[in-house]
């Protein structure tokens, strides 16, 4: 049950009171609707009014005035002691709590009177559950429920549900499948390429240099371990991102298709490497390894035949295989286009050139 503590004339915190002594000493009109109170778990002392409803008031008629400092003397003569500080929360069984202290009193405010003739309407803010937060019902499942080794976390009823991450996506099988054509695939492949010329290069370069300057070689040792570490990094460029993350390089992702497996599971690590060493057979057959991937029923090319693997749409074999896409997208549009571009304007600089000196050797 519920300890109250009201408002004396000096505003001074008189109780306790239990919840039917609070009632009784609003029918006697000991106390007001604008008497202040207090009890456990409220934040700051409000008025009775604002509890009328909660407490079962209404009903009652509302009280005339009386004297405060009558019955604040009247009161102080009685058992209960004005300055009796709020008795303390029921504590766990052999340890020590100190007494909650009552929150200090606001400054006095007017009260709006209750319009004549009619019923008060009282504006009825919500007051915090007296029941403490991990004694609920719903904390002590979460709990129970609870492996020991997240028990603090399970104690926190303000902390945000987690779940668990998966860096991959579901695997769905039985599903339609759109395979990824030959021109997406060159799409990404310019891509893939754009950046390992780049970041790679650069990096087996700088490899390169240090271990052939390490080993005390000369130009030729430089030229072997630049090679050895440029193959050795486009090697794990391709192996790990295949095997990871969404299953494709940065090339493919940009384009929206993805590796796995014939039937969709997913590749590891080993498989992705080989299958990088098996497009060294694609490339040595005058790139028809390649080609492949343009007639062949599930678009597979030649390294792909090998490894037992096929590049389908990024949303393959997942809980939305409706999110598929055959058309070739605009990324991969954008990409083609561009590049054509270059070749042209790279072959046209070529004949240029290559004419530039016969026409300086004819003349000169």
């Amino acid at each position: 049950m519920s300890t109250w503590y009201y408002a004396g004339a000096e505003r001074q915190p008189l109780g306790p009171l239990s919840t039917d002594e609070l009632k009784q000493y609003f029918r006697s009109q000991r106390i007001t609707v604008d008497t202040l109170v207090w009890r456990d778990g409220m934040m700051q002392w409000r008025p009775l009014a604002e509890l009328a409803q909660q407490l079962g008031l209404l009903e009652a008629s509302r009280p005339t005035p009386f004297d405060a400092v009558a019955g604040a003397e009247a009161l102080s003569s009685g058992p209960d002691s004005p300055s009796m500080p709020a008795p303390a929360p029921p504590a766990a069984a052999g340890a020590e709590a100190e007494p909650p202290t009552a929150p200090s009193l606001p400054e006095r405010t007017p009260v709006a009177a209750a319009p004549a003739g009619g019923r008060a309407v009282f504006n009825l803010g919500s007051d915090p559950s007296p029941t403490p937060v991990y004694e609920r019902p719903e904390i002590i499942q979460r709990m129970a429920a609870t492996p020991a080794g997240d028990a603090v976390a399970a104690r926190n009823p303000y902390l945000a549900a987690r779940a668990p991450l998966q860096a991959q996506p579901t695997f769905v099988a039985d599903q339609d499948v759109v395979y990824a054509g030959f021109w997406k695939r060159v799409a990404a492949t310019i891509i893939d390429g754009f950046i390992l010329s780049i970041a790679v290069g650069l990096c087996g370069e700088l490899f390169g240099v240090i271990l052939s300057d390490l080993a005390g070689g000369g130009e030729l040792a430089t030229m072997i371990t630049t090679s050895l570490c440029t193959l050795i990094l486009n090697a794990l460029y391709f192996a790990w991102f295949h095997s990871t993350f969404n299953y494709a390089t940065p090339g493919k992702m940009a384009i929206g298709i993805k590796v796995v497996r014939s039937h969709g599971e997913p590749i590891s690590f080993l498989r992705a490497l080989a299958r990088f060493f098996a497009t060294i057979l694609s490339t040595l057959t005058f790139f028809i390894g390649y080609l492949m991937a343009a007639f062949t029923a599930r678009k597979q090319s030649l390294h792909d035949v090998i490894c037992d693997t096929v590049v389908v749409d990024k949303w393959a074999y997942t809980s939305e295989p409706e999110r598929q896409r055959s058309e070739l997208g605009l990324v991969a549009i954008v990409v083609l286009a561009l590049y054509g571009l270059v070749v042209v304007a790279a072959a046209v600089l070529v004949f240029f050139v290559i004419g530039l000196a016969a026409a300086t050797q004819r003349f000169g």
